[in-house]
């Protein structure tokens, strides 16, 4: 398994948990590194950052946010909000696991 792949998912899943990074971004790149680091489609470590990024994929990216209206963004600002009220505990859980599953021993 590629060390650095495990790396940044350590990296990514820290930056989550702490609130370095923005909620939907950090989700978005935890999701995105599972196939980097785990053989299964459905690996369960993954499958809530797998569904908040579905279910938040219609939210502009953080580099696309300069092309959108101010009106866009405050709407699509407060949905994140919610979706981190509802799901923050519950990601913090999960980057502690991915922290765990794949810090260098």
């Amino acid at each position: 398994m590629n060390i650095e792949a495990r790396r940044d998912v350590v990296a990514a899943a820290q930056a989550l948990a702490d609130g370095q990074i923005r909620f939907v971004d950090g989700v978005r790149r935890v999701a995105a590194l599972r196939s980097a680091v785990s053989l299964h489609d459905h690996d369960p470590d993954f499958l809530l950052f797998a569904a908040i990024d579905s279910e938040s994929d219609h939210l502009p990216r953080h580099d696309a946010r300069s092309h959108c209206s101010q009106v866009w963004l405050e709407k699509c600002d407060k949905e994140a909000g919610e979706l981190e009220a509802i799901y923050g505990p519950g990601v913090r859980e999960a980057c502690a696991v991915l922290i765990t599953r794949f810090a260098p021993n």
